[in-house]
């Protein structure tokens, strides 16, 4: 069992208080169960004077906003190389039917092959640095 401090201490007195003012403890179970909760050293005694209260002591409401900020920021952070990687498809196929229709209307050519690569490689290695640089920048 983990030893903890005096910040987990005063949340479980915290939390007791607030079962009090909800009707969940009576004025003498309130007092021995702070007397208990102060004198904890590890999470099994504060588990011992909220015992049959409903759970929660250990959260505050700032870590579960926190959460949900990093949820976000992980969703836009995956929006944002979807769309990346979806520019570069589209990119990507445009590319290849205009040098299909090349090959089509003037032939094969070197030139045509080599300006096709060009530009693929250019959209492939800047799609890949757009991508990264936006991951790296929002975490």
């Amino acid at each position: 069992m983990a030893l903890i401090g005096d910040q987990d201490r005063d949340r479980a007195v915290e939390s007791l208080r607030r079962h009090y003012v909800r009707g969940r403890l009576s004025l003498e179970e309130l007092a021995e169960r702070v007397e208990v909760a102060l004198a904890a050293r590890r999470d099994r005694d504060v588990r011992v004077a909220l015992t049959d209260l409903p759970s929660g002591w250990r959260e505050r409401p700032g870590e579960l906003r926190s959460g949900l900020d990093d949820a976000w920021r992980a969703v836009r952070r995956t929006a944002f190389v979807v769309a990346v990687w979806l520019l570069w498809w589209t990119a990507t196929l445009v590319l290849l039917v205009g040098f299909v229709v090349s090959v089509i209307v003037q032939g094969v050519s070197l030139t045509n092959a080599a300006v096709f690569a060009a530009l693929w490689l250019a959209c492939t290695f800047g799609a890949r640095r757009v991508a990264r640089r936006g991951r790296h920048a929002r975490s």
